[in-house]
């Protein structure tokens, strides 16, 4: 039975649903710009259930009944991501042909039920509980006593996902952040906490909100700069290997002294020799991991390095389960969505960087109520789609006239 079951959910949920997802991923319409993280951590999802599927064979006896209704679980999951790609099929097909002939239908298509933005933060959320469905499911299967048959993947099988950096574009949407890196700034150089030997501090937001532009912004603050005597960023995504992450933070430090992965007491030995009596800020970008164990073994392993009192932790994730569980002391940031003139202040400046001072009234207007539709995201407000109409527009406007 367990095995006709498995069967049918791996051929149904997972390899056609991961061969829709990659075929969505790869898309270079702005329909999929936005959330091809999201994507990825579907497929990502996808493929680590796919390695439970091929255990369920093995369980015993006693085991069935759960198993079964964890399959069952799954198989449900999976009929709303195959609903929700369909989902995106047809709006792909749709929006190719509204863009052919979009000069005609442009103004009344943006503010249409079809409104590609909407779109965007519609899916983007059903996306998001998927995902999350899929880490609860994952959590089940450990409980249940599922064990993932692919035992040598290695944490850089699954940092597939963009890599951060700590380094500020001119690309950067820093606009209504200002308040915010400047509270961050001073909790970390200010605080009273810079008695302890090591603090941390969550900035938690959903996606598109601009954590990792913040941290970078914190990141790169003279004050900063000068008060902390060493800096290390690390993006760490799905994967939540202390080991790694350790290595990771030595190969940031001094790449000469990098050992082998498995040799912890030789990373330990290694980091404590570059952060001993040392003052340090360390950002640790998009953590995803939920499970407090592997936060309490990373924390306890940096305790063992002696370095000087006031270092402190930054951790930027979507989760405020992640939050809960890595802060520590330092009060979190939430972080809020951008006004609408502040998001009509993003699109205006990336559409026409050039403009005079004077802008026509139908414009502003025009732009404002494109503003609306990005729901306080700067990410949307820097879409091309935002961008096309707002350009469209301003030549429709002149041509007009």
């Amino acid at each position: 039975m367990e095995g006709k079951l498995a069967e049918t959910v791996y051929t149904f949920s997972v390899e056609g649903i991961l061969s829709k997802v990659a075929s969505l991923a790869a898309q270079e319409l702005s329909l999929a710009w936005g959330f091809k993280a999201e994507l990825k951590r579907l497929r990502q999802s996808l493929l680590t259930i796919q390695d439970f599927l091929g255990a369920i064979s093995d369980q015993p006896r006693e085991r069935v009944k759960a198993v079964e209704e964890w399959v069952m679980k799954l198989k449900g999951i999976a009929h709303d991501a195959d609903d929700l790609m369909d989902e995106f099929d047809y709006e792909v097909v749709r929006h190719k042909v509204e863009l052919q002939n979009h000069m005609k239908k442009k103004v009344l298509n943006f503010f249409s039920l079809s409104n590609p933005l909407a779109f965007r933060l519609k899916m983007a959320h059903k996306i998001q509980k998927i995902n999350q469905s899929l880490v609860d499911l994952k959590g089940e299967a450990a409980f249940i006593g599922l064990v993932s048959k692919k035992i040598d993947a290695t944490p850089q099988e699954y940092r597939w996902e963009r890599q951060t950096h700590s380094l500020i574009g001119r690309d950067e949407i820093t606009v209504g952040r200002g308040e915010v890196v400047s509270n961050i700034v001073t909790t970390l150089i200010h605080s009273k906490y810079n008695q302890e030997n090591l603090a941390v501090m969550a900035i938690v937001g959903m996606g598109g909100l601009g954590k990792t532009t913040v941290a970078k912004l914190v990141y790169n603050e003279d004050s900063i700069h000068k008060f902390f005597e060493k800096k290390i960023w690390i993006c760490v995504s799905n994967s939540f290997d202390v080991n790694f992450i350790l290595l990771q933070i030595l190969e940031s430090l001094n790449p000469a002294k990098v050992p082998s992965k498995e040799n912890l007491n030789a990373i330990l030995t290694n980091l404590q020799e570059e952060l001993k009596d040392k003052r340090y800020l360390l950002v640790l970008d998009d953590i995803w991991n939920e499970d407090p164990r592997k936060w309490e073994n990373l924390m306890e392993c940096l305790s063992k390095l002696y370095s000087a009192k006031g270092s402190k932790i930054v951790v930027t994730t979507r989760s405020g389960k992640v939050a809960s569980i890595s802060e520590k002391l330092l009060p979190r940031h939430d972080m809020g969505k951008l006004s609408v003139d502040e998001c009509w202040s993003i699109m205006r400046d990336r559409a026409l960087p050039n403009i005079s001072a004077h802008i026509a009234s139908e414009f502003q207007t025009i732009g404002r109520e494109i503003a609306k539709n990005c729901g306080g995201v700067p990410l949307v407000a820097n879409d091309n789609t935002c961008i096309r109409t707002i350009v469209y527009t301003t030549l429709s406007i002149k041509l007009v006239k």
